[in-house]
């Protein structure tokens, strides 16, 4: 399945001494930071992509393109695209920011993923150079000042990550892990096979659920979806942001310009090839629900979900996932990943994958301050029952 980098793998040491001695010295690395510089490497970006089966749709160009250009510079931190070669060819791309955040009260120069508020992102590094990853650490700790380095789906225990492993010793730096669960819903074998393999009380309440929707008005599920609906899509846009402004989260204030703009291009860049799965509920006259993701080699990702609050009781969004995910089958959509391990998602997932986000502390005194009041007085937080910092 194409799923986030996040399974453990065994290290088979001969092929981690066979990683060291390739090349992180024999690639080139160079840092774009402007927010529009990547425009400069996307046609070989694209091509990388194309060739590399070990990725998911974060780290595509289009992706990138669209956080960079709405959220760079102001509220996403300073674009910082590392650029990776080897003889001169592409072998990998590093889309990470940098940005002052605190840990701790404790204002850090941070660098990370660029989509760091959804604790995703991700390396694109072809599939036979994984040392191309360490290159990129190496590369940071020489020439750009940080107190942190933080990175989503990164297990140093595996094989995949044993040069960055041996590059993090190398340059000394302090190493902490905490893990955010994604949710995972398996499809290969049908809706019917998920579906039954629920609690019954949970079938019961999708049951119950329909039922209620039904009485309330008639209800359809609109939008887009995949190659469906694409005449539709500047409207679905539309009323997936008027959702989002009659939800719990804004209360009817007005989404700001830079979450519409990045939400619209994005539509616009994946619609059109088909990745766009955006279906919105219809109860009577008013849309109650919307789910927004893209679809790419039958893996569904999620970006954002939710519902007008008038709808809170009827359980709307759960009702849409579930049609959502009848209609994914169908369509031979195979895996749903939603980020985060929240309460609702338990009902409805299958399983829930682990997420590593590893912290890369450097040696000032600021990083060694953070990380000992983080991670060093973990267990006192945990005694008094506090929220760690």
């Amino acid at each position: 399945m194409a799923l986030p980098a996040t399974m453990p793998a065994t290290v088979n040491p001969r092929v981690r001494a066979r990683t060291t001695r390739q090349a992180p010295a024999s690639v080139s690395v160079e840092w774009l930071q402007r927010a529009d510089d990547h425009a400069s490497i996307e046609d070989e970006w694209r091509r990388l992509e194309a060739s590399v089966t070990h990725r998911t749709v974060l780290s595509t160009f289009d992706y990138n393109a669209a956080w960079y250009r709405w959220y760079a510079g102001g509220y996403g931190g300073d674009a910082l695209v590392g650029v990776a070669r080897r003889q001169g060819q592409l072998v990998g791309v590093a889309p990470l920011v940098r940005r002052t955040r605190r840990v701790g009260k404790i204002p850090l120069r941070c660098i990370e993923f660029a989509p760091h508020e959804a604790y995703a992102g991700e390396f694109l590094v072809d599939d036979d150079a994984p040392d191309v990853i360490a290159a990129f650490v190496d590369s940071l700790a020489t020439t750009t000042p940080f107190d942190l380095i933080c990175l989503n789906d990164v297990d140093l225990g595996s094989e995949r990550f044993a040069s960055l492993h041996e590059s993090v010793v190398r340059h000394g730096l302090g190493v902490d892990v905490t893990n955010h669960p994604n949710a995972m819903v398996d499809l290969r074998g049908g809706y019917d096979t998920y579906f039954r393999a629920r609690t019954s009380h949970f079938r019961q309440a999708v049951r119950r659920m329909a039922r209620r929707i039904e009485e309330t008005g008639p209800s359809a599920t609109e939008g887009v979806m995949l190659a469906r609906g694409l005449d539709t899509l500047d409207d679905t846009v539309a009323r997936m942001i008027a959702v989002t402004e009659a939800s719990h989260k804004l209360n009817g204030a007005r989404l700001p310009d830079i979450h519409r703009g990045f939400l619209g291009e994005l539509a616009h860049r994946f619609g059109p090839r088909g990745m766009l799965a955006l279906p919105i509920l219809r109860i009577g006259s008013r849309d109650a629900a919307f789910v927004y993701g893209l679809v790419e080699r039958g893996c569904f990702y999620d970006i954002t979900l939710s519902y007008d609050e008038a709808f809170a009781q009827l359980r709307a969004g759960t009702h849409l996932i579930q049609r959502m995910l009848q209609d994914f089958a169908a369509r031979g959509v195979h895996t749903v990943v939603s980020h985060g391990a929240h309460e609702y998602k338990q009902h409805w997932a299958t399983a829930f994958l682990p997420s590593p986000r590893l912290f890369l502390f450097a040696r000032t005194p600021r990083a060694v301050a953070t990380r000992a009041i983080r991670f060093g007085m973990a267990p006192v937080w945990r005694r008094l029952g506090a929220a760690e910092p």
